[in-house]
């Protein structure tokens, strides 16, 4: 998976760059932020071998969500803020992930100094906020369908 990786660190340098030059007021952005730490906690938990099948499919599935560049909220339009659904769609599948994988193997792949735990409780709780209503009830039909499959 050398390819996602560098995909994280093109992720982390374009949100941060972004962040210093014209993201300085957005009002979300210190979780917009922790987006690329999402995306390397994704990849990390489908190589662990403690992440059962059946979850690291849906964490593959929330994987190539982010890479695509088709997506609710696109990238290619409205830059980082466009990874809104990208962030949401990742702490969804993650918080879903606590009931099958312990809190520790989490912590381990964590790259951030931010608690993971009240970010994911965190973005949770504003994810509506964050995409609009409509983006975020978009966004959870479409995982919804892939899930069910």
């Amino acid at each position: 998976m050398p390819d996602k990786l560098d995909f994280y660190q093109k992720l982390r340098q374009r949100v941060h760059n972004w962040a210093k030059e014209k993201g300085s007021g957005y009002p979300y952005l210190k979780y917009l932020l922790l987006v690329p730490d999402f995306f390397y906690l994704l990849v990390q938990l489908i190589l662990d071998e403690r992440v059962p099948v059946k979850e690291k499919a849906i964490l593959g599935i929330v994987v190539a969500y982010y890479i695509s560049p088709i997506d609710i909220i696109p990238e290619a339009f409205l830059g980082p803020i466009g990874y809104s659904d990208d962030l949401v769609l990742g702490v969804w599948a993650i918080n879903r992930l606590l009931h099958s994988v312990g809190r520790e193997v989490l912590l381990e792949h964590w790259p951030s100094e931010t608690d993971l735990f009240i970010a994911i409780e965190k973005i949770m709780g504003i994810a509506d906020q964050l995409l609009g209503k409509t983006a975020y009830l978009k966004l959870k039909n479409f995982f919804k369908k892939k899930i069910d499959k």
